[in-house]
């Protein structure tokens, strides 16, 4: 369960998300605006606070309790760029990385060596926003601040 303090700052992501989402007539975009602007939002609203960010269940008590008579309306689906899809290999030295919630596509060979440097883990794979926020990181820590990027070509 959430705490009064993260409800209320939750809140607070969802409305500020809603204002800087730019509107289109495309509603399953709007909704990827508002989430991607939710989430950056509300991860630092409650960072500054010093709490830790909201992990899935309690997302989503946080988003229903904001939007009471809201319905889920659709997944967006996302595929990858070509140059962005990079084939899984071997992890790096027997170490290979979790994946928390939804995996889109195959781990990228960089991503187990990165993360096996930083101690990280557990990672929510971020790919599936990126073709409407590029400069999202691709992967980031469900335990801490570490974030991945594909190495620059």
């Amino acid at each position: 369960m959430i705490s009064k303090d993260q409800s209320i700052i939750t809140q607070v992501a969802a409305k500020i998300a809603a204002d800087l989402t730019p509107k289109s007539d495309d509603v399953l975009i709007n909704i990827a605006n508002w989430a991607i602007a939710f989430d950056a939002t509300a991860e630092a609203l409650l960072e500054k606070h010093g709490m830790t960010i909201l992990g899935d269940e309690e997302l989503n008590v946080a988003v229903a309790t904001a939007f009471p008579n809201s319905t889920p309306v659709a997944t967006v689906q996302y595929k990858a760029p070509a140059w962005a899809q990079e084939q899984a290999t071997a992890p790096a030295q027997g170490f290979t990385v979790r994946i928390k919630g939804t995996q889109h596509g195959p781990i990228p060979e960089w991503l187990n060596g990165e993360c096996a440097k930083k101690g990280v883990t557990e990672v929510w794979d971020n790919r599936d926003g990126l073709n409407v926020n590029p400069k999202r990181p691709w992967f980031k820590s469900t335990s801490g601040n570490d974030a991945f990027w594909a190495p620059r070509k």
